[in-house]
């Protein structure tokens, strides 16, 4: 065969992160970590995060024939309804979302639901801002394959882009445009790209995330990955689809902003791998030792591997979204501080090493077919215990308002907001939380629920509120809701009203809020004013417990597809 043009070098240098760029030689300090504040998660059989982890919990395989009216061919792991969407939630039309690659439209939905639950989609989305003032200082990281849903039109007889010459809509299975769509979508200012190194992709996109975190390109950033089988041909056996997001804030600035951290990200390395017996040799352990430096001094013990293999039972091989599945599992087991099966090794479970000291650690891996690999190492969020208040009159005041006794019926009366797109929207999230709260699982405390609500959603057309005294009476008004007690503000023909940028309106609403004016404000806020709920809370007791995890907002899915309209 012939020769390649250079030869490999005989030694291998260090692979370059940011810690080992450190000035001054010797063994470089931590570089600062960061924290996964907001996920979103959806896998065959698994259609969000609470059954993903179900799912990672049983260990057993997702594997089936393809879903009924599916190009593909043989079993495989397959999402449900991959055509359906919510364009109407997202000020999508019909046509639109019936040229838009599926890839592109789940991934859509995903990021939105991942940054509700990181609570970033109302005033505190607004209040992520660069240091020139620049809002929404969010990037936008994506990992995924294209030009699937190009073929697939190609194959229905459906123009494609260059069959068309009177300019008209065609097809689009633009890989660049899944992570712009989202910037574009919810006005992100930060970094927006996708990236494509086969299986690593979401680990490489995650890498590239940390970088721009810690070099302040912006405030927050979401990373995640698709991958749909939508076209037949030139499909690996055992072939998978997931797609999934996680949110992403430095440490300091996550809890200065009260979110939930899920867990924490210390070090990353990216580099090429060549492809030969030593694959997972040398050149590999070069990227893992790379990662740890950048996870501070201590950390020599690789901790437990996260990679393909972990999550082949779930997702099978998920191509340029096997990165998020391997992520997604490693998030969530130290999320929950839970082992989980190893497939195909029946019995057997994750353990941290004997006699390892401090948080646990995991690590997640991905080797793209190209010979890309990628490498983090997370770790376990331990919150150091709170220093106890001085006792004084004041601080017990403050403390009856924010952790009244006497259980939920005995809370102060909270101002609870919810809107949607549409009143139907509303009801549908209406009862979505209504259910939450009547499960049998831990619900959260009325003024945590209602501040959530407040600053972490965005405020829509659509709108509902209450003020309540408690948990269980506010499930029952939100099971009762019926789309007329939806006030809908298009009715009116006109936007929400920008009076809250105004310094004489921000005054106005911040007195009605030391007041407790909350009924004022309720009706303020149902007549369309702009309220910056974020800048209210601040220095409210127990303010800096700004989020605690909600369900997302409901979509209502109708089918698109090429050749016809939506069909429910």
């Amino acid at each position: 065969a012939p020769a390649p043009p250079v030869a490999p070098p005989s030694a291998a240098a260090p692979v370059a992160s940011a810690a080992s760029a450190a000035p001054g030689g010797g063994e470089a300090a931590a570089v600062a970590p960061v924290a996964v504040v907001g996920m979103a998660l959806r896998q065959p059989q698994a259609p969000d995060t609470a059954a993903v982890w179900r799912q990672m919990r049983r260990g057993h395989s997702t594997a089936s024939a393809p879903p009924p009216g599916r190009a593909a061919t043989g079993t495989g792991h397959y999402l449900d309804a991959i055509e359906d969407f919510d364009a109407e939630f997202f000020g999508i039309g019909p046509a639109d979302a019936a040229l838009t690659d599926p890839q592109e439209r789940l991934f859509l939905e995903t990021a939105w639901e991942a940054l509700e639950d990181a609570g970033c989609t109302g005033s505190r989305l607004d209040a992520l801002r660069t240091d020139d003032g620049t809002p929404r200082s969010v990037g936008v990281y994506a990992g995924a394959g294209g030009g699937e849903y190009a073929l697939l039109a190609a194959a229905a007889g459906a123009a494609t882009a260059g069959e068309r010459g009177d300019g008209g809509p065609v097809p689009r299975s633009d890989t660049w445009n899944l992570a712009n769509r989202v910037s574009a979508l919810l006005h992100l200012t930060g970094p927006s790209l996708t990236l494509d190194t086969a299986e690593s992709s979401v680990l490489v996109a995650l890498h590239h995330a940390l970088a721009a975190l810690r070099r302040g390109e912006c405030r927050a950033a979401l990373v995640g990955g698709v991958r749909l089988l939508l076209h037949p041909s030139g499909r690996p056996p055992g072939a998978g689809e997931a797609v999934g997001a996680v949110v992403l804030k430095p440490l300091e600035l996550a809890l200065a902003d009260g979110d939930t951290v899920h867990c924490l990200v210390r070090g990353s390395a990216v580099g090429h791998v060549p492809a030969g017996p030593d694959a997972a040799g040398a050149p590999a352990e070069r990227l893992v030792r790379a990662a740890l430096r950048e996870s501070g001094p201590g950390t020599d013990a690789a901790p437990p591997r996260e990679d393909a293999a972990s999550v082949a039972a779930a997702v099978g091989d998920a191509g340029a979204a096997t990165g998020m599945a391997v992520l997604a599992r490693a998030v969530l087991r130290l999320r929950h501080g839970t082992p989980l099966p190893r497939p195909g090794r029946p019995g057997a479970e994750d353990a941290d090493p004997a006699g390892t000291a401090g948080p646990v650690r995991a690590a997640v891996c991905a080797r793209g077919a190209g010979g890309v690999e990628a490498y983090a190492v997370l770790e376990e969020y331990a919150p150091e215990p709170a220093a106890p208040p001085p006792h004084s009159a004041a601080t017990e005041r403050d403390r009856a308002r924010a952790e009244p006794a006497g259980g939920p019926g005995a809370e102060e009366a909270e101002l609870v907001l919810l809107s949607a797109p549409t009143p139907a929207h509303l009801v549908a999230t209406a009862q979505r939380l209504a259910d939450f709260l009547a499960s049998a699982g831990p619900a959260p405390g009325l003024a945590a629920l209602a501040r959530s609500l407040r600053t972490g959603r965005a405020a829509m057309s659509c709108r509902y509120a209450a003020l309540v005294t408690g948990t269980e009476p506010l499930a029952r008004l939100l099971a009762g809701l019926v789309p007329e007690d939806a006030t809908d503000l298009r009715l009116g023909g006109a936007d929400p009203l920008r009076l809250g940028a105004v310094p004489e309106t921000r005054a106005y609403l911040a007195a009605l809020w030391a007041g407790r004016r909350l009924d004022q404000l309720r009706d303020l806020w149902l007549a369309g004013v702009d309220v910056d709920w974020a800048a209210l809370e601040q220095g409210r007791p127990g303010a800096g417990a700004a989020v605690v995890p909600l369900p997302p907002s409901a979509f209502l899915r109708s089918t698109h597809r090429l050749g016809g309209g939506p069909a429910r």
